[in-house]
């Protein structure tokens, strides 16, 4: 029987519903085209093809070889279509928050349309100079230079003092919202927190205080104790299906220890063994979902914890978010917001356990 399921924190609530998921062709997505060698030889992300992209922000690079040149493992560049500009009227995040306060942008008592610039950082990450697609593709060192590029840029736009939030994400596939098929990741950094966050750290923190611990640690103390929802788990992380997943197999994946920066935590061996982690779950969701046509599309997106906040240090876990992109939002969905997931997540979950990965 279909059920109701409600995330703690945000309160949003899911349908679970195993019996959509015998519908005709429900997941049978095309997700993009096959690559021709012409795709591969104009892919401005390949390497040998630098002067095709904005000059880079930051790379990974062996040593003696020069910016925008070929020699890298890891390339930042700006994201030539932003969805944010760096707009020079705000020098600082004080600056913009005297001009502008987000949570005050509409008000019942004083309804107006207001507006003002996108102001923001907006960057690509190309995870690697090879024409691959997905992180499953990627050699284990190619994961954990993606990772730690992540992890330089969160570091060196924390410095900047510019930002309250930003956001690391994926999209691999055009279901997913991919526009080149190289494997690459994307930052955007902005000057306020999202509504949907703040709820997040609201609740997290009324959970603290009620019951003096962090909600996302006792989530997986429960799930490590019932075991139907994990997927895997290593030394320090674990893999799991959410109570509440949104999705089909949607899959999270944590630090086992209460940690809420990410930047602290993952260094040298912890940093490969997640990497090798986020590797085996994608293998797993792509050769679990062998209804998809061509090849699973996919987003990832790294939760860590907000540069400026009002609320207690030290609240929130960081994790990883992996979101198959299975079935399309249809009318239901978008009139009410609520998502119907077509797999329980335990089911989901069992499955995906079952994958063997190879060594």
């Amino acid at each position: 029987m279909p059920e109701y399921r409600q995330h703690p924190l945000t309160g949003q609530t899911v349908i679970v519903a195993a019996e959509r998921g015998a519908r005709p062709h429900h997941f049978d997505i095309e997700t993009e085209q096959k690559d021709t060698d012409a795709i591969r030889s104009a892919c401005p992300f390949c390497e040998g093809n630098e002067r095709r992209t904005p000059g880079e922000i930051e790379a990974i690079r062996q040593p003696g070889t020069s910016p925008d040149t070929t020699g890298w493992q890891v390339r930042v560049i700006p994201n030539k279509f932003p969805a944010v500009c760096d707009n020079h009227d705000f020098t600082t995040l004080q600056d913009f928050q005297n001009q502008f306060n987000p949570e005050q942008f509409a008000s019942p008592h004083d309804i107006k349309f207001q507006s003002v610039p996108a102001f923001g950082e907006h960057e690509v990450l190309i995870d690697t100079p090879r024409h691959v697609i997905s992180v499953s593709e990627m050699t284990l060192q190619e994961t954990v230079n993606m990772f730690r590029m992540y992890l330089n840029r969160i570091l060196s736009l924390r410095k900047e003092r510019r930002w309250a939030y930003v956001q690391i994400f994926k999209n691999v596939g055009v279901a997913a919202g991919a526009s080149i098929p190289h494997s690459h990741s994307q930052l955007i950094a902005i000057p306020f927190l999202p509504t949907s966050t703040l709820t997040v750290l609201r609740q997290a923190e009324l959970f603290r205080n009620q019951h003096g611990t962090c909600f996302w640690c006792e989530q997986i103390k429960n799930d490590l104790e019932d075991t139907t929802r994990i997927i895997e788990s290593t030394e320090s992380f674990t893999a799991l299906c959410p109570f509440a997943s949104r999705f089909a197999s949607e899959v999270e994946i944590y630090p086992k220890e209460h940690e809420s920066m990410l930047e602290s935590f993952l260094q040298d061996k912890k940093l490969t063994e997640f990497a090798s982690l986020v590797q085996r779950t994608i293998y797993r969701l792509e050769k679990t979902v062998y209804w998809i046509k061509d090849r699973l599309a996919y987003n990832f997106v790294l939760h860590i914890e907000p540069y400026s906040h009002p609320f207690a240090e030290n609240l929130f876990h960081w994790h990883l978010s992996i979101l198959p992109s299975l079935a399309r939002a249809a009318g239901f969905e978008w009139g009410t917001g609520l998502h119907i997931n077509p797999i329980p997540p335990e089911q989901a979950a069992q499955k995906l356990r079952n994958v063997k990965c190879e060594e």
